[in-house]
């Protein structure tokens, strides 16, 4: 055996090689370390786990939510607003609570999605925001933003959220039925100062990161059922002052986003994008909430005057009539739907089109003694409402690119009532309308006869999302 004669580095380590011979060798196994210590926090390692084939096995994250508050809009399709005195607003790329800096006792702000997120109990989830405060932490202001339920400014009713208290202590929190179990006090919040703010919950655990340092740890107690009593969540965002302040606080957040962790939950992309609010039956983010199809409670749609140049509607689909009208090779821009144009405050959204289904039915006056033929074309890329928008290298503007849907008929003497057969398109290869683009469904009647009192009438569905 060879004789080390200096076993010890200049720094003073032992120099120490793994043994190369199998029998000698110690136990060891592959862990990762999720946390350092360095916030004071224990220093966290976890093994690493390998299938019964002997492969390591590696986590799928699946994004549920994210958000970009960039634009001046809130969507309220996809957000609850509630608010007493204090006011929410957006500008300047965040989400501000209390934007009118309201100093009165009781006063709430409350924004939170419609939807509801799951906590699997075979995997984790992760809970993100950026947020910045206008103030250092204020005497009686409240700020929680996480997961759970609350309403006006009692205590949540569930949920896992971080936590600025009256007393200006930022805490972890795990709420179960509404009763709150908290993290020692964390780093505390700098006036002006954004900070990334992360929770990912266990069905027994709970860790909190700011700046990805673990700075809170919460075990729920084994008299509990989990981390909450709820399995599915909102995203809850809430501020209010629980008497009357002397300095005034704004509690700004800039992105969140929820992901599930270490499940293949085998999610389409379409449906990632539609559980966003962000199906095409919703405007764009950035603009006026609303639905975008013309579709108006008990009410006709309004008559079409069909043109080349000038949308008969603006909407992406929906209810459609024009009168009957004689036979032409003209193209008509029946539906021009413009997707919102980009621009450094806004939504910037694509639109996908995966497919459209269209139905067309006769009334007014039966059909005349020549059927009318009916030929439906989409337009995707123009960057003018006319459909003899053309290419050009100087301009920067560009025709529409044509494909075929398909035709319908609806024959001589048909009667009020006749339904021509649907057309249902199925768009294996989506259609990308991008943003400042219009998406048009232009039909052509090569026969046919102006038959008075007769009306076309009818309706198109648009299935796409924006991303």
């Amino acid at each position: 055996m060879a004789v080390i004669t200096n076993p010890v580095d200049l720094n003073g380590n032992i120099k120490v090689n793994l043994p190369i011979v199998k029998e000698h060798a110690g136990y060891a196994v592959l862990s990762g370390e999720s946390h350092d210590g360095v916030t004071g926090q224990p220093r966290l390692i976890r093994p690493a786990k390998v299938s019964t084939d002997g492969r390591l096995r590696v986590g799928i994250d699946n994004l549920q939510w994210a958000d970009t508050f960039n634009h001046t809009i809130v969507d309220t399709s996809a957000y609850q607003l509630n608010t007493a005195t204090a006011t929410v607003a957006m500008t300047g790329g965040f989400l501000v609570l209390n934007a009118g800096n309201s100093l009165v006792s009781a006063a709430v702000a409350r924004v939170q999605t419609y939807r509801t997120f799951a906590l699997n109990p075979n995997g984790s989830a992760e809970v993100v925001f950026r947020v910045r405060f206008a103030s250092n932490p204020v005497l009686n202001s409240v700020c929680e933003f996480g997961i759970g339920f609350a309403a006006t400014t009692v205590t949540p009713t569930d949920g896992v959220y971080f936590k600025l208290n009256t007393s200006g202590a930022l805490v972890g929190v795990m709420n179960v039925n509404g009763t709150e179990t908290t993290t020692d006090p964390m780093s505390s919040p700098i006036a002006g100062e954004v900070r990334a703010y992360r929770i990912v919950v266990d069905q027994d655990r709970l860790e909190f990161y700011i700046n990805s340092n673990l700075e809170g740890v919460i075990i729920s107690p084994n008299t509990t059922p989990a981390i909450s009593l709820a399995r599915w969540h909102p995203l809850l965002i809430r501020q209010y002052n629980n008497a009357i302040l002397t300095t005034t606080q704004r509690m700004e957040i800039s992105d969140v986003s929820v992901i599930s962790r270490d499940l293949g939950l085998n999610r389409l992309w379409t449906t990632t994008m539609s559980g966003m609010e962000q199906g095409a039956y919703n405007n764009a983010r950035g603009i006026a909430s609303g639905q975008t199809s013309n579709n108006v409670n008990s009410t006709a749609p309004v008559t079409a005057t069909l043109s080349n140049t000038v949308a008969g509607y603006t909407t992406l689909g929906g209810q459609f009539q024009f009168v009957a009208t004689a036979a032409a090779e003209t193209d008509y821009a029946l539906f021009a739907f413009q997707v919102p144009v980009a621009s450094a405050v806004g939504g910037n959204r694509n639109l996908v089109v995966r497919g459209l289904r269209l139905e067309t039915f006769n009334i007014g006056a039966a059909a005349g003694a020549t059927g009318t033929v009916l030929q439906w074309t989409l337009g995707t890329g123009s960057t003018g409402v006319s459909l003899a928008t053309a290419d050009s290298t100087s301009v920067g503007t560009r025709a529409p690119r044509r494909i075929s849907l398909g035709l319908q008929s609806i024959p001589a003497v048909a009667p009020i009532g006749f339904v021509a057969t649907p057309i249902d398109i199925n768009l294996d290869s989506p259609i990308y309308v991008s943003p400042g683009t219009f998406f048009h469904v232009i039909l052509k009647m090569p026969a046919g006869l102006a038959t008075a009192s007769q009306i076309i009438r009818g309706t198109v569905l648009v299935n796409g999302f924006y991303e």
